[in-house]
C-alpha cells in the first residue's frame, strides 16, 4: 500500500493540515451566501430572458450596483452580487461565472462572453493551510471578454480590448488591443487611432 500524504509530510506540519481550507466566511455571511444562491437558482434563473430589469433587481436586493441598461443572462452565475458593479449597457452572457469574492467592476459597454469566467478568489497553495486569497477585478469601457475566457483575481483590462476566445488572462492589460493565448498576450491594436 502506497502511503498518504499525512504518511509522509513531518510530524511538524500535521497540526497545520487540520486546517486546510477552513472557511473565512463568517455564520452571516454563509446566510447570505446561501440565501442568494437560493434565489439566483430560482427566481433569477426561471424568469424569461427578456425579464432583465427583474434580474437586475434581485441583484440590487443583494447589494449589486447595476444601471438601469445593463443586461444579465438569466443563465450567468453570480456569486457574492454585493461585490458586483456594472456600468451602462455592460453585459454578461449565459453560462459566464461571476464570482464576486472581491470587487468586480464592469465599465460601461463592457461585454462578459458565454462561458466566460471573472475569478476575484483563489488559494495560496504555497502555504500547506491552503488560505483563500481575493483581489478585484477591473473590466474597462467598451471592452470584450469572448467565450470561455478566464479572467484571473487582481486583473485590470483596459479599455476597448478584446479578450479571445479561450483566453487566460493572468496579468493587467493595456487598452485598445486584441489579446488572446494561455497565458494571454497582446495580439494587435483593436483600433488604429492614428486614422
Amino acid at each position: 500500500m502506497k502511503p498518504g500524504l499525512k504518511d509522509t509530510l513531518p510530524k511538524r506540519l500535521l497540526p497545520m493540515l487540520r486546517n486546510t481550507q477552513t472557511t473565512p466566511f463568517s455564520i452571516g455571511m454563509k446566510l447570505r451566501m446561501n440565501l442568494w444562491e437560493f434565489v439566483q437558482a430560482t427566481l433569477f434563473r426561471w424568469s424569461p430572458t427578456r425579464l432583465r430589469g427583474f434580474r437586475r433587481g434581485l441583484l440590487r436586493l443583494f447589494g449589486a450596483q447595476i444601471d438601469d441598461t445593463a443586461s444579465i443572462s438569466r443563465l450567468a452565475k453570480i456569486d457574492c452580487p454585493w461585490n458586483l458593479i456594472m456600468g451602462a449597457h455592460a453585459s454578461i452572457g449565459e453560462h459566464a461565472w461571476v464570482y464576486c469574492l472581491d470587487r468586480i467592476v464592469l465599465g460601461e459597454y463592457a461585454c462578459i462572453g458565454q462561458h466566460a469566467r471573472l475569478l476575484t478568489g483563489t488559494h495560496d497553495y504555497r502555504e500547506l493551510t491552503f488560505p483563500l486569497v481575493t483581489e478585484p477585478i477591473i473590466v474597462c469601457y467598451g471592452c470584450w471578454i469572448a467565450v470561455g475566457a478566464t479572467v484571473l483575481p487582481g486583473v485590470v483590462v483596459g479599455a476597448g480590448t478584446v479578450v479571445g476566445a479561450g483566453a487566460v488572462v493572468t496579468s493587467d492589460l493595456p487598452e485598445n488591443k486584441v489579446c488572446a493565448g494561455n497565458p494571454c498576450r497582446i495580439i494587435s491594436d483593436r483600433f488604429n487611432m492614428e486614422a
